[in-house]
């Protein structure tokens, strides 16, 4: 088990408590595993969407928070024949990654697990891919079989406490974790209103559940400028959680509309910007 210093868990600790008075707070965990993973198959969903599943013996154990768990992919800067993994000893793994000598400094993104199966020993994740951009398109559009990555634990964020009806609202990419969330809710009797919105009708992916989902195409537009309208023409005011999803002026506008506007407790509301127009997100 990794030795984290105090400083740091009391760190954690004071962030944890900041974060529960602004918003919905994430689930937590203990311990944050990391080890390395090798990709075992891929497959093209869409043209700008692709599944990548990876294999290693940790995840038949893997202590999975919830259905929207996030994890941090460790790749191997261009060039670099394989990836080398931080300190397990810091909380805070980009720490590690800048104590680390600039020549062997792995990239670092976020990205859902969209399935787990321990039995197999695999998770599958969808990558939106938007060409060298970034490192995380860029490796993703050139993954095979056969290579080895870091994978670095995260959290889950979607987390209800308190009853009532359920907003989940996302672009594409967050769609992989909206999935997710209403896919473990298959089966639940819940008031559940989900908001997609997507570049065009390619990104429109199965869903497996009955729940319907309304899906918003932007075409050309500015991120946002089909959703954040959509949800403020919805007459539900007494919302008992949301979680809002995707570029960042989406999950702010969002949060913005339903605390200042409709009065939603923001201890109810979980907003996180996945990226943001015109820079990368670590």
């Amino acid at each position: 088990m990794p030795n984290y210093s105090t400083f740091e868990r009391l760190q954690m600790k004071v962030l944890d408590k900041a974060v529960g008075l602004v918003m919905a707070p994430p689930v937590q965990r203990a311990v944050y595993d990391q080890f390395t993973m090798t990709v075992v198959g891929t497959a093209d969903l869409a043209p700008n969407v692709r599944r990548i599943t990876f294999r290693a013996e940790e995840f038949a154990d893997h202590d999975h928070t919830g259905a929207d768990e996030y994890f941090g992919l460790l790749m191997p800067r261009p060039g670099a024949s394989e990836v080398t993994m931080p300190s397990e000893d810091r909380i805070n793994v980009r720490q590690a990654i800048r104590r680390m000598p600039e020549d062997r400094r792995p990239d670092l993104r976020w990205y859902t697990i969209r399935r787990l199966r321990r039995a197999e020993k695999e998770i599958d994740v969808d990558f939106v891919l938007h060409g060298d951009a970034g490192p995380g398109s860029r490796w993703a559009s050139r993954a095979e079989p056969g290579q080895t990555v870091g994978f670095r634990a995260g959290n889950a964020t979607y987390l209800p406490t308190r009853p009532g009806p359920r907003l989940l609202a996302a672009d594409e990419t967050a769609l992989p974790a909206l999935s997710a969330i209403l896919e473990a809710h298959q089966d639940a009797d819940l008031d559940i209103h989900a908001y997609v919105e997507v570049p065009d009708d390619s990104y429109r992916l199965p869903i497996d559940c009955d729940r319907q989902v309304t899906w918003l195409v932007r075409g050309d537009a500015a991120p946002g400028t089909r959703l954040l309208p959509a949800v403020a023409d919805l007459d539900t005011t007494d919302w008992g959680y949301a979680w809002l999803c995707g570029e960042s002026a989406i999950a702010t506008g969002l949060r913005r509309h339903l605390v200042r506007e409709r009065g939603v407790d923001r201890r109810r509301v979980m907003f996180s910007g996945y990226w943001k127009v015109g820079s990368a997100r670590e």
